[in-house]
Parts: C-alpha cells; sequence; structure tokens
C-alpha cells in the first residue's frame, strides 16, 4: 500500500466520520428531549466543579459550560424554538 492509498483511505475515513457525527448532531438538534436531558447534566456537572474547587473557578467553569452547550447548539441565552 503505497503513501496515496493510505491518503485516500484517511480521507475517505475522515469524511465518513464527520458525515456519521453530522447524523447524531442532527437528530440531537430535532430531539428536544435530549437537549432538556444534556442540559440538565450539564447543570450538574457545572455544580460538582463548582463543589470540588470551592467555587473558585466559578466563572471559568460557567464559561466552558456555555461553550459547550454553544457548540451543540443549546444557547441559553437564544429563544427556545418551537
Amino acid at each position: 500500500m503505497g503513501i496515496t492509498d493510505i491518503s485516500a483511505v484517511s480521507s475517505f475515513l475522515s469524511h465518513l466520520w464527520k458525515e456519521l457525527w453530522m447524523g447524531i448532531f442532527d437528530r440531537f438538534k430535532s430531539n428536544r428531549q435530549a437537549q432538556d436531558k444534556a442540559k440538565d447534566m450539564s447543570d450538574v456537572a457545572e455544580r460538582k466543579a463548582n463543589d470540588r474547587t470551592g467555587n473558585k473557578y466559578e466563572s471559568q467553569v460557567d464559561d466552558a459550560q456555555r461553550k459547550v452547550e454553544g457548540s451543540l447548539g443549546m444557547d441559553r441565552d437564544r429563544p427556545e424554538e418551537p
């Protein structure tokens, strides 16, 4: 197997992974129940992180939570879509 073959396989697998991930992401975005559960889990994780650090890094934990939720389309600052 030559370098061009390895490159082609790598490119194909990368494309396949992207398509799989986008399919999962699209299903998540259209599933309100999954989003609500994810928000609850995010809140629990935020509380645990703040408890373990004695709220020392509360603003950084909050920023991280917002970034993760935003990347998943779960912005709390945006009005909910019907």
